[in-house]
């Protein structure tokens, strides 16, 4: 989403992974060992509510945009802090106690994924170039390039492979959180599939975890007052912010109007 799509709106708060966005590296792997959602070590923003106003949002109830492993972090911020959220727009996001249900398959359960060497990661980092240049080609050139900059380091790699190799922990830690609170949400799917699955998981197979998704997807949506469930056709996972930024928007005020 660039600055004319959110310039003459309030703004929400987005919610993503460590290497996604402008998203803040986060503690080392050695003090987090739950994958951000243990009750002893919490990723900093969940200290307090006005660890977000720090980052422009203001005080208040929050319709939170959460995007992939971000879908993670805003249910657990539910589950602290109910009364300062009014909805949450899920940007393809993974509700990791939900996962498992919706896809049967052994291949597609969440389990530990290794963290590349330095070696694999420095790779992962020249080819992503051309990614992120193309994903940000319409934003200003000063965001652009300070935000290309920023994932073009083998520390922003390294921390988004920390944030991945312990998913298959989360969807524990939640459920064991208790009840995620149903407050109003879109669900927004993107059916689209990233380049570097297509070269790594069978075509059925990819097939089969698109189909869970929109199931998941549609179940969450029916599980709350004013759920909503929308597919954006021409989206990807990693790129559902650009791919579609307008309908992404449009979600994101759509509730807001509905909540506010």
């Amino acid at each position: 989403m660039t600055g004319r799509h959110l310039a003459p709106r309030r703004r929400p708060v987005h919610v993503s992974a460590a290497a996604i966005a402008w998203g803040l590296p986060g503690p080392p792997s050695t003090t987090r060992p739950s994958g951000g959602v243990s009750s002893a070590h919490e990723p900093s923003w969940y200290g307090h509510p006005n660890t977000l106003a720090k980052a422009g949002a203001r005080h208040g109830s929050y319709v939170l945009a959460a995007h992939s492993l971000g879908g993670a972090y805003a249910r657990r911020f539910l589950q602290l802090f109910p009364d300062e959220v009014a909805g949450v727009v899920y940007l393809d996001s993974f509700a990791h106690e939900e996962w498992d249900i919706h896809h049967t398959d052994e291949r597609l359960r969440l389990k530990p994924q290794p963290v590349p060497g330095a070696l694999m990661l420095r790779l992962i980092t020249l080819l992503s170039r051309g990614l992120y240049r193309k994903m940000f080609a319409a934003w200003p050139g000063e965001v652009r390039d300070a935000l290309i900059a920023r994932h073009l380091t083998v520390d922003a790699q390294r921390a988004g492979a920390l944030e991945r190799s312990n998913q298959h922990q989360w969807g524990e830690k939640l459920m064991g959180a208790g009840p995620v609170p149903g407050k109003p949400a879109v669900m927004l799917t993107a059916p689209g599939i990233d380049a570097a699955l297509r070269l790594t998981m069978p075509k059925r197979l990819l097939q089969e975890m698109t189909e869970g998704k929109i199931r998941m997807h549609r179940a969450m949506a029916a599980s709350v007052a004013h759920g909503e469930h929308r597919v954006l056709a021409g989206a990807k996972h990693s790129t559902i912010g650009t791919d579609c930024p307008d309908e992404v928007v449009r979600a994101i005020f759509d509730l807001w109007r509905r909540v506010r």
